[in-house]
């Protein structure tokens, strides 16, 4: 059976999005062979060294600063490590390969994960209003900037740029955030639970998604519950335990100006989950709105 014309236009979108986001990708890859600057490595260094220090010195996963003695060597120097302790179970076989190949690596499979996502956005808003379709794919998987006073992919894409070229986690984090929402639509809440637990080495994105999980999951809302907390808990818990990571990421990662540092790649998560909470909010207006309609107008009929 064809598709529909509503189908294959955001079809279309898709593969479009999909293909810019390549673009942006191969623009943004000689920038992984640099460093951020004269001071710092990119991104991907924190989550390097972190992992090092995991396995080698565990009490200084959350330090800041210059090298510690016994340090794997990053040059100019590597950033600090900021996520929650869960990050270090998924990142762990990244250390058998060397820094460079495995940045490479990481964001090969972010990129990878795209294609992924689309595939959730597909899912998710394929039965909505043709435009909403269409605005969430481009929002999600391109997040242009309409200010942007270049062409460039830096410039018009800054997000996904930065995002790639520092190799920083956001862009794998939408994908699982929207993995998380697709789940939870296609009724299945263990492994919506299980990807928001997954998602959540930034607890930031977490939260605001919790309105539209509870939502979407709301005729399973205890199974999901039950297994985000399980899951969430199974991944952090241990980590509290050995060597107190759990406690020092909370004194020393958890502190008041945490909303206010914010990047370009950090808005990747929360502009999809806050355009799929607004698509959502605006289909169902619409509906009751035609419903009471329908229901006027047969009234006065």
């Amino acid at each position: 059976m064809q598709l529909k014309y509503k189908e294959k236009v955001l079809v279309s979108v898709i593969v479009l999005a999909l293909a810019l986001n390549a673009g942006i990708f191969i623009n943004a890859y000689p920038q992984t062979l640099k460093p951020l600057d004269s001071n710092f490595a990119a991104d991907f260094s924190a989550y390097y060294i972190g992992e090092w220090r995991f396995f080698h010195n565990p009490t200084a996963i959350y330090e800041s600063g210059d090298y510690i003695q016994g340090d794997y060597v990053i040059l100019p120097k590597p950033q600090t490590f900021m996520y929650t302790p869960s990050f270090l179970i998924f990142f762990t076989p990244f250390l058998s390969l060397d820094y460079q190949s495995a940045l490479i690596l990481f964001d090969v499979i972010q990129f990878l994960s795209i294609f992924a996502l689309a595939y959730f956005i597909y899912n998710i808003v394929k039965d909505k209003e043709l435009g909403l379709g269409a605005i969430t794919t481009i929002v999600i998987l391109l997040l242009p900037l309409p200010n942007a006073l270049g062409l460039e992919a830096k410039a018009f894409f800054p997000s996904y740029y930065w995002g790639y070229a520092l190799a920083n986690a956001h862009v794998l984090q939408t994908s699982l955030i929207v993995a998380s929402l697709y789940f939870s639509c296609t009724k299945k809440p263990l492994l919506s639970g299980f990807m928001l637990a997954v998602s959540c080495f930034d607890p930031r994105v977490t939260l605001l998604a919790i309105p539209i999980l509870l939502w979407y999951n709301r005729e399973k809302l205890r199974r999901f519950t039950l297994s985000s907390v399980a899951f969430i808990t199974a991944f952090n818990l241990p980590f509290f335990f050995y060597n107190n990571i759990g406690f020092t990421f909370l004194q020393k990662r958890v502190k008041g100006d945490i909303i206010s540092a914010m990047y370009a790649y950090d808005w990747l998560p929360i502009a999809a989950v806050v355009t799929l909470t607004v698509v959502e909010v605006i289909s169902i207006v619409t509906v009751k709105r035609g419903m009471s309609f329908s229901k006027t107008k047969k009234t006065s009929t």
